[in-house]
């Protein structure tokens, strides 16, 4: 690869990824919310303990749902959507251009970079974070090579920035990124691998990563994760290739949901992985990729990241995940395996940049006219776009309504992802609760996932826990089409319980809740408990008060605040680093 990224490519992968935002985004970029399974933001999210990480229970949106809450108390909550959402192709466009050698090259990967099946699925599901540490991954590898050819202070400098961004972005974006440093600095090649370079890699990635893990092992809920979910998230063939030609062609999460039609039929299937075979030998091909510590890290990161994500497909391979996942600390991470197909993806894209830059070269050398080769390019370039059309413009269209008559027959769609607003009469609850006596809220019905007319009746994640900036209860069970994975509150597994025997205000005041949120435009309301008269009735919404309650007893203790410390000694340390690595810059530039 190059040994630096040409500002010019990067320019131009930024303007693919933003072209890109544009098409894939489409009626999600109006004003307004994006909600729809885990995508849930809110017009000011809180700085509530579960924002921080330090209310005990597992801290999965942490630290990207902290940056979030910053943000929106400066602008409005849907602003910042929009700009992480476009910031996901626009820097995963401009990191893997950067990479080429050629700006035909650099405009093919980036679009490979950003419109494919593994970056749909996790939009569809609606898995922000995970997306924006995809996008930091091209940034984490070419700073890792520059460390490994050239171990100087602003390498360094330049590897900890990255290391720190994709902490950010949550666990998953972290450790998908500690594959690819690692790889790229530790594999053999031509540059010696930078053993050296870990004592002060490793204790930075730590510190950085504090505000989840720590959390993690000193607070979150210390029994077993449900075994049922090794299997309900293993990953699935949403091709007739098999779980393995699902996966090496980009998809192959683990629902339905957020499969896309096209890439079921057959032909479609095959040709996508003719294309992504061609793009990983063009890629290799060429002598000095292969012992480029670049490219030789990043397929070994894709290796690794395919095993991980195909594990489970392989005979004993289920058992085998499923005991890490149950009796490993921290073993959840790799829960949702599939996710580690990212890397695979980054290799496909260059893989797109290096095919593009040897159809180019070859027609040259044969006499082909400049017109013709550019067409033959563009046309070859464009095969992310032919082969899963439906990612453009909200994703395709899905069914919201079925046509009574006909139970097979759609009678209403609406695409995957657009921009809706909050009724007023949630933030004027959300209002009135944040405004309350204390005690926690519980919201019923006693579901996880909700449906509402208002956003087209998508299924999206409750949006409660976000709008109230107090404890808020719901069921952390989650209900799959043939199971339903145990979740990990206490409070809420005891309130569950409570709901079958029937004493369900007795549990609800042990737990702490002194307000009960009723949406009666959900299913599922033959089991509400007898709560008596409502204190405030606002369109769909019912406000009940149990009365004052004591106090339940919560995590305490200065020591619970360490790792949202060792964050922002992460955050200061980087942005000095930048300042210097700055001043550096202008002043050589002035000699």
């Amino acid at each position: 690869m190059s040994a630096a990224p040409g500002r010019q490519r990067r320019w131009i992968g930024a303007g693919v990824g933003l072209l890109t935002a544009v098409l894939v985004l489409g009626p999600a970029l109006k004003p307004g919310y994006l909600l729809f399974y885990d995508m849930v933001f809110v017009p000011r999210l809180g700085l509530s303990e579960r924002t921080l990480g330090i209310d005990g229970s597992v801290p999965r949106a942490v630290p990207n749902d902290l940056v979030v809450a910053l943000a929106s108390h400066v602008v409005p909550g849907w602003v910042v959507q929009h700009v992480l959402l476009v910031l996901v192709f626009v820097g995963a466009g401009a990191g893997t251009a950067a990479l080429a050698r050629t700006p035909w090259g650099a405009a093919a990967a980036a679009l490979a970079a950003t419109w494919n099946p593994w970056v749909a699925q996790r939009l569809a599901i609606g898995h922000w974070g995970f997306l924006l540490g995809y996008a930091c991954l091209p940034f984490v590898a070419y700073a890792a090579q520059q460390l490994r050819r050239e171990p100087n202070r602003n390498a360094r400098i330049r590897l900890g920035v990255w290391i720190v961004l994709a902490a950010l972005t949550g666990s998953t974006g972290a450790i998908l990124a500690a594959l690819v440093l690692l790889a790229v600095l530790l594999v053999p090649a031509a540059a010696r691998p930078a053993w050296r370079e870990l004592r002060w890699i490793v204790p930075v990635f730590l510190v950085a990563n504090a505000a989840w893990w720590w959390p993690f092992l000193t607070l979150a809920p210390s029994g077993d994760a449900d075994p049922a979910g090794a299997q309900a998230f293993m990953a699935r063939p949403d091709t007739p290739l098999g779980v393995w030609g699902s996966l090496l062609s980009g998809g192959g999460i683990w629902g339905q949901a957020w499969w896309f039609a096209t890439r079921q039929v057959f032909v479609v299937a095959v040709l996508t992985l003719i294309v992504v075979a061609a793009c990983v030998v063009a890629l290799l091909r060429r002598a000095d990729n292969r012992s480029d510590p670049l490219v030789r890290g990043l397929v070994a990161a894709a290796v690794v990241g395919l095993v991980i994500a195909g594990a489970s497909a392989v005979p004993g391979g289920e058992q085998v995940v499923g005991w890490v996942i149950t009796h490993v600390p921290g073993g959840g991470l790799i829960r949702d395996a599939q996710k580690f197909a990212a890397m695979w993806m980054l290799v496909v894209a260059l893989g797109a940049g290096a095919l593009i830059e040897w159809l180019i070269a070859s027609g040259r050398r044969v006499g082909v006219p400049k017109v013709g080769v550019g067409v033959v390019a563009f046309a070859v370039a464009m095969w992310p776009v032919a082969t899963l059309p439906g990612m453009a413009w909200g994703g395709g269209r899905t069914c919201t309504v079925w046509s009574s008559a006909e139970p097979q027959q759609c009678a209403e769609t609406a695409p995957r992802w657009a921009a809706v607003q909050y009724p007023r009469s949630f933030l004027t609850m959300a209002d009135r609760l944040n405004e309350a006596e204390p005690g926690a809220v519980a919201v019923f019905p006693w579901t996880l996932y909700r449906k509402y007319a208002w956003n087209a009746d998508r299924t999206v994640l409750d949006p409660w826990q976000r709008l109230v900036d107090r404890q808020v209860l719901v069921n952390d069970d989650l209900p799959l089409s043939d199971r339903i994975v145990r979740g990990e509150s206490a409070a809420a597994a005891a309130i569950s319980s409570a709901l079958a025997d029937g004493n369900v205000v007795a549990a609800l005041r042990s737990q702490g809740v002194r307000w009960v949120l009723v949406q009666t435009d959900q299913p599922t309301l033959d089991r509400l408990p007898d709560l008596g008269t409502p204190i405030a009735t606002d369109g769909a919404l019912r406000l009940y008060d149990l009365g004052p309650v004591a106090a339940v007893p919560g995590t305490a203790g200065w020591w619970r605040w360490l790792g949202l410390g060792g964050l922002a000694v992460a955050v200061v340390g980087a942005a000095a680093g930048t300042v210097l690595r700055v001043r550096r810059s202008v002043k050589c530039a002035r000699m």
